[in-house]
């Protein structure tokens, strides 16, 4: 009987020094790692404003339609005239100028245009002079032929100026037009070497 009870006690000894030797298995990890990866930004790009050229010749058509006042000193063809011409709206000019000793005042009205011309200090109605219609385009519309470069040329930039050259595609006329890249007022105007208009605003 003592045999039977130290062989169990010494069976149960054995036993349990054998399972303390056993390392239990780790758990199975239950959380979950993400990687989270942020795309990096695009580089920065660096994109150069255009300059826009100044006292360019379309802006110089503008300013010769709509601009209110300025004085003037014309060539053409023989005739000499200086004056003035006065806009309240494009199509509605006034030009008052002193051509071959005589004072003239040319108005568009709804009958078209109408000439008085002075005597002494009030005006009087008076038949279109023989150069007046032309003078009058001269100084109130800006002539824009056809041209045989197909667009104007910027000849050269003299300080604060803009010289633009091209040919009359139907008369071979060179003509110059002298623009301040300012703000686009025509300063001077040549027509081969038969016209010379030469502008100032007051």
């Amino acid at each position: 009987m003592r045999r039977l009870i130290f062989v169990t006690i010494a069976l149960v000894l054995v036993f349990g020094m054998a399972c303390s030797r056993e390392t239990p298995a780790p758990l199975p990890s239950t959380s979950t790692t993400t990687t989270t990866t942020t795309a990096a930004p695009p580089p920065a790009t660096t994109t150069s404003v255009p300059v826009l050229q100044k006292g360019t010749y379309d802006e110089a058509l503008l300013w010769f339609r709509s601009v209110k006042t300025f004085h003037f000193v014309l060539e053409d063809g023989g005739v000499h005239a200086e004056g003035d011409v006065t806009r309240s709206t494009p199509g509605a000019e006034k030009v008052q100028f002193r051509a071959n000793g005589k004072e003239w005042l040319a108005e568009a009205t709804a009958k078209g245009v109408t000439w008085k011309r002075r005597e002494g200090s009030a005006w009087r109605n008076a038949e279109t002079p023989e150069f007046g219609p032309r003078l009058y385009q001269r100084v109130t519309l800006p002539f824009d032929p056809q041209k045989k470069e197909g667009v104007p040329l910027l000849a050269s930039e003299e300080g604060e100026t803009n010289l633009y050259r091209f040919t009359n595609a139907n008369t071979g006329d060179v003509h110059e037009m002298w623009v301040k890249k300012r703000d686009g007022a025509v300063e001077r105007i040549k027509i081969g070497e038969k016209v010379d208009l030469k502008i100032t605003v007051q």
